[in-house]
């Protein structure tokens, strides 16, 4: 039983004793009157309803809110509160019997009737055994409930305010005084004054009914936020020294001060790639000024300021998707102001406070777009006439579809009550024609920005004591200053590469002519520049530099500098040579930071990893991501003419996907085994990033046998950690609330790595696996809904998760390997079938855009010949929240038009009617079996 569950109920207990014993005293003082007044009888009726409210809550399931990583009270002091609420509930029952039955009828005049009736049902000996029993489960109670336990309760509180400072929720306040509260409670236990006892139980009952409200907050905000919350605004440079004031100027053109005061609607951010678009609306976001602005707006009413930051370049599908937006405002919103958590998702917190818990489907459904849309606009109209909100987007351009979608979303946003968002991007068609054209409300950065350019220039080479010199001695320096910035027309990521190679022309001792020519050969244009930094690499180093800038373009996430350490090596196959070791910490330090070093040189700068100080294995394994210096480095990279130059100084046998899999091979066996737990699921996350790539390196002839052997040899080297710490995977694999992974509680440790194959689409290591072994594909199938996943990457799903690899091929040829190793669609797990699932996973909105139909299709196909039921029900949730039941025949007739939906139809009747006469068949032959049998 949860803790807070517990002190709950036992204060629910110590109530009911409290109010009990009024009532047996009350009854009893009746009893011995020889005549009552009214008023007592009156007293009686209420002490009544009270008892049998309080009677009620007492009868009511306690909730259950037990799980991995909670404290939960022992099974002994859990029996005990069960025995003694029964025990309550029985004296309850027995005094309200008597106390209905003995109620005045008549006119209510006199109480002489209820007297009488007392004295006729109760005896003496009856009111006094009721009262031992009350004073009997007042004894258990508090022998039953340990100051130790109490003492764990106060952990948990401790934990809920950790928890509270992680999520920055403005709680800290309220969390404090609850610990106060029971702190000052606890005392009054241990001191023993008997008096004292009732009151200090009922504040910890209070107590933990108002822990029990703050916990449900924090699932709900925890179920917002998501991991990568934060990153994009992490990377994000801060403004160089008194930049960007001009924006806060009353007489600027820009009239964005006169927009935050007085205006709601949208203002427009724009400006040319690498101008300091996202560095202006970070450095605005934060301003304390824009905050005071808004409050002249917000006048009497609360003010809420949210943002987020789009980033084309994560691998995390929710730092470029609606969805991801939604849930960052929302996560903001609600931190900011979590009264409003009970009003938004009243019925999850009502489920909460009292059960303890959100089913899964509940939460995955409140997670979709249009629900979160929907939140929103709740809380923006139910909260109209208290609060207002400003919303800062970033890097529209930078969705992850198409900017008419995202320009409809904005639209959206704009129609809410109180609600004004300030968003940026480049400048694009479809933002220019939506928020530029004749509105007031733009700005074009590159406009903006030439005294701080002229300052970043002036400041940063001023730091240099040859630049010094020569402004002392060179008339022509302050002009070859503004000749930088004229140079640069508003692009602060030119001037930023443009004063990094001038600070190496001065360590040679450039004069002004010299650095004028430099600064001449340097191109304008941002691609040709990064080309001319690319050109630049000494032979020597160009094949490590193609390797690592191919590697980076190419990794579904941003690769950890350690990752970068073992592809450096120039061993292909280096995981086979490691130990299962992790090793010591100096040396950990050492490779990193020969590593970064090494970085700079091969990437000319272009990629940056993080720099902070490891504080665990964790940090040095996966952390200091390495990432691009700006987005348009990651373009550039992209195009046809710089990937014919990497490609021309990478070796034939080069595999980026394969170095990535080596890597985090070698990583995992490098991991500790007491790391593959729950609470840190390290070694989760390095073959999850493995398995990201291994489908491609299956595809490779060249690097198939070395897949196979890779994957075997990690099964043999990892089976003792995973077999140490057997629930670890499975954990993390129910945890998932995308991936429905364990058809299961648990996985067998022995089929990790083959699981993980058949659901990453690692499609001819399976198919070899299951052609040696016939029986491992229904191991496989029994413990991971296989169908429902390779439905998933047909249609190219979840990407930023483990099924993001979009290869719809693969996902096919997996699915015809599974059905025809005679996988049933129509087996139930956890209380529905594979065949359910996969048609409510594609009744999602995000699935049902005009591109994923024809993905859907064929794989659609496929289950309908090898049996999927027609005639399966399902629960459909629509857009607007309505829940209606259908078939599976009535959302495919929805889905398709009638020449598709005809095929259907037709390889349903073909296999049905080749059923029948399968069947049919087979009941003649076992006729004519019997007929020859009685011949004979």
């Amino acid at each position: 039983m949860d803790p807070l569950t517990a002190v709950g109920l036992a204060g629910n207990i110590i109530t009911f004793i409290d109010l009990s014993t009024k009532v047996v005293c009350r009854t009893k003082q009746l009893y011995e009157s020889a005549s009552g007044a009214t008023s007592e009888n009156d007293e009686l009726e209420g002490l009544t309803k009270n008892l049998k409210d309080l009677a009620d809550r007492t009868r009511r399931k306690p909730p259950n809110t037990s799980r991995k990583g909670h404290f939960s009270l022992n099974i002994t002091s859990e029996t005990v509160l069960d025995s003694l609420s029964q025990q309550c509930i029985q004296v309850a029952d027995e005094l309200l019997e008597t106390l209905e039955s003995v109620k005045v009828k008549g006119d209510g005049r006199t109480v002489h009737s209820a007297l009488q009736a007392i004295k006729t049902v109760w005896k003496q000996d009856n009111i006094d055994a009721i009262q031992r029993r009350l004073d009997r489960i007042s004894k258990q109670l508090m022998d039953g409930m340990s100051m130790e336990q109490l003492e764990e309760i106060n952990r948990r509180l401790r934990e809920m305010a950790v928890e509270n400072t992680r999520l920055e929720a403005n709680r800290s306040k309220e969390i404090n005084q609850l610990r106060e509260d029971f702190n000052s409670a606890i005392e009054k236990l241990n001191s023993n004054v008997e008096e004292q006892t009732p009151g200090a139980w009922l504040v910890l009952s209070d107590t933990a009914s108002r822990g029990r409200a703050y916990f449900a907050e924090q699932v709900i905000l925890q179920s917002l936020r998501f991991s990568s919350i934060e990153s994009r605004h992490e990377s994000i440079s801060k403004e160089h020294s008194n930049t960007f004031s001009w924006i806060f100027d009353q007489a600027s053109p820009t009239k964005f001060v006169e927009w935050l005061k007085g205006e709601d609607g949208v203002y427009w951010v724009s400006g040319k790639p690498g101008s300091g678009k996202s560095t202006l609306i970070k450095f605005v976001a934060e301003h304390e000024q824009t905050k005071r602005c808004l409050e002249e707006w917000a006048g009497d009413k609360k003010l809420a300021i949210a943002n987020f930051y789009f980033w084309n370049a994560s691998t995390h599908q929710s730092q470029k998707s609606q969805r991801g937006l939604l849930r960052t405002i929302l996560y903001q919103i609600l931190r900011q102001c979590p009264e409003l958590i009970q009003m938004a998702y009243h019925d999850q917190w009502i489920a909460l406070t009292s059960d303890g818990k959100v089913l899964k489907e509940s939460r995955d459904e409140l997670l979709t777009v249009p629900a979160l849309l929907n939140t929103l606009r709740n809380i923006s109209t139910s909260t109209a006439s208290d609060t207002k909100f400003c919303f800062f987007l970033d890097g529209l351009d930078e969705y992850d579809g198409r900017p008419a979608d995202i320009v409809e979303l904005v639209d959206i946003l704009k129609s809410f009550q109180n609600v004004k968002t300030c968003v940026s991007s480049r400048p694009w068609n479809e933002f220019e024609d939506r928020f530029g054209n004749d509105s007031r409300w733009k700005l074009y950065v590159h406009d903006f920005t030439r005294y701080d350019i002229h300052l970043y220039v002036q400041e940063t080479l001023g730091e240099n004591s040859r630049f010094q010199q020569l402004q002392n001695e060179d008339p022509k320096c302050p002009n070859f200053v503004w000749n930088i910035v004229d140079e640069a027309d508003g692009v602060f990521l030119w001037v930023f590469l443009v004063t990094r190679s001038l600070l190496d022309g001065l360590t040679n001792s450039d004069r002004i002519r010299d650095l004028q020519d430099r600064l001449n050969e340097i191109p304008k244009d941002l691609r040709d520049y990064f080309k001319l930094i690319l050109f630049s690499t000494e032979n020597r180093y160009r094949t490590q530099t193609a390797r690592i800038f191919t590697i980076a373009v190419n990794a579904v996430r941003e690769l950890p500098l350690m990752a970068y350490w073992v592809i450096d090596q120039g061993t292909p196959k280096y995981i086979f040579q490691c130990s299962v070791e992790t090793p010591a910490t100096e040396i950990l330090d050492s490779r990193l930071d020969n590593m970064r070093r090494r970085l700079k040189v091969l990437s000319k700068g272009l990629l940056d990893a993080e720099d902070e100080e490891p504080k665990s294995v964790e940090d040095y394994l996966i952390g200091f991501k390495v990432t691009f210096l700006h987005r348009t480095v990651k373009d550039y990279l992209k195009t046809p003419d710089a990937q014919s130059m990497l490609q021309s100084w990478l070796d034939d046998t080069f595999s980026a996907d394969w170095e990535v899999c080596n890597a985090f091979g070698a990583l995992a066996k490098m991991t500790p085994p007491a790391k593959f737990t729950p609470t840190s699921p390290i070694a989760l996350y390095m073959l999850i990033c493995m398995f990201f790539h291994a489908p491609c390196v299956d595809q490779n002839p060249l690097f198939r046998a070395d897949i196979a052997s890779l994957l075997e040899h990690l099964q043999t080297a990892l089976a003792p950690a995973l077999r140490e710490n057997k629930e670890s995977l499975s954990y993390e694999l129910t945890r998932r609330k995308d991936s429905c992974f364990l058809k299961g509680d648990s996985l067998d440790q022995d089929i990790a790595i083959i699981s993980l194959c058949v659901c990453c689409g690692v499609f001819n290591y399976v198919s070899e696996k299951f052609a040696k072994e016939p029986k491992l594909c229904h191991k496989v199938t029994n413990h991971v809904p296989a169908l429902v996943v390779s439905l998933r990457r047909i249609n190219g799903l979840w990407a930023g998760s483990l099924f993001s690899l979009e290869q719809e091929s693969l996902g096919m040829l997996m699915l015809e390997l599974l059905l025809a190793q005679g996988v049933d669609p129509n087996v139930e797990f956890k209380g529905m079938t594979e065949w359910r699932r996969i048609l409510e996973d594609l009744m999602d909105e995000r699935y049902l855009k005009d591109d994923s139909r024809p993905k859907s299709f064929e794989g659609l196909k496929l289950l309908l010949q090898h049996g999927a039921d027609f005639q399966q029900q399902c629960t459909v949730t629509e857009e607007n929240g309505d829940v209606r039941k259908a078939t599976a025949n009535e959302l495919l007739r929805e889905w398709y038009d009638a020449d598709q939906f005809g095929m259907l139809e037709d390889i349903v009747k073909r296999r049905d009617t080749k059923k029948k006469m399968k069947h049919g068949i087979s009941k003649k032959i076992g006729h004519l079996k019997l007929w020859v049998t009685s011949k004979k």
